[in-house]
């Protein structure tokens, strides 16, 4: 089927798109942690240990429909990297520690896991994560406890001079249409989309959008590119009720039990 269903009624969200230069992209976000932007990135961390970042939109998506396409890399010193950065649907902004927000956030992500330590070394994971607030998560456990859905992305990693782990640039892409989350992946060279997951799951009109990330005992610069936000007009196809509008989501499948 096409991506992009919707692609030809979807409306340029102006408030939440992020596009060069970078240098005033604040007037609609809040900023937190050691965020740096520069005319050609927004970096939420440093390759330093232990620091988070994370921007929060200022305004709530208010969007019963929506898609989100945003371009990620990474860059490391390290034998390996840290995670990509994770997009949040949340409902109240945070900063803290745990991929650069609170451990016991409530809302939806999408962003890259690892097993163990060493699986970013080759290929990561792309996934969504639903917390309810109740299931604290930690780097430790690279948020297996909150994982509903996920898939393997290859070839994320190169060795570049000096043995600098660099991270190929990756574009992810994210629609929320009648209480469904489906998730895609590409490299900008290809031209072709790779699914990735999808779960049901109810995002709340009040919760707000926002990108995190943080380094722990391994390091890497956090930058994306690019950011552009989409509303999808829901029509009377969409059987989409918000009767009371609270986030729902799928118990996370045990981790042992996933292929």
């Amino acid at each position: 089927s096409k991506l992009r269903r919707w692609s030809e009624d979807a409306l340029p969200v102006a408030r939440l798109t992020l596009a060069k230069p970078y240098g005033h992209f604040w007037t609609h976000w809040d900023v937190r942690g050691n965020v740096v932007s520069t005319n050609n990135e927004i970096r939420l961390t440093p390759a330093v240990k232990g620091v988070s970042g994370a921007i929060w939109s200022k305004t709530p998506l208010a969007m019963g429909g929506f898609s989100v396409e945003a371009d990620f890399r990474f860059a490391s010193k390290d034998e390996m990297h840290a995670d990509l950065p994770i997009i949040r649907f949340v409902d109240q902004p945070s900063h803290g520690p745990t991929y650069g927000i609170s451990s016991n956030f409530t809302g939806i992500g999408v962003g890259t896991v690892r097993e163990n330590v060493v699986v970013c070394s080759t290929f990561c994971r792309l996934g969504i994560v639903g917390s309810d607030g109740t299931t604290p998560h930690t780097m430790d456990s690279n948020g297996k406890e909150v994982m509903l859905s996920k898939c393997e992305v290859p070839d994320m990693v190169n060795v570049g001079k000096y043995r600098m782990k660099m991270g190929a640039t990756i574009r992810v892409y994210i629609e929320y249409l009648g209480n469904i989350i489906r998730v895609y992946y590409k490299y900008p060279d290809s031209k072709k989309w790779k699914f990735c997951a999808s779960c049901n799951v109810h995002i709340p009109l009040a919760y707000s959008m926002g990108l995190s990330a943080s380094t722990g005992e391994l390091s890497s610069h956090h930058e994306f590119l690019a950011l552009r936000v989409f509303e999808i007009p829901i029509d009377a196809l969409i059987d989409e009720t918000r009767s009371t509008d609270k986030l729902s989501f799928p118990k996370a499948i045990p981790w042992e039990t996933r292929q």
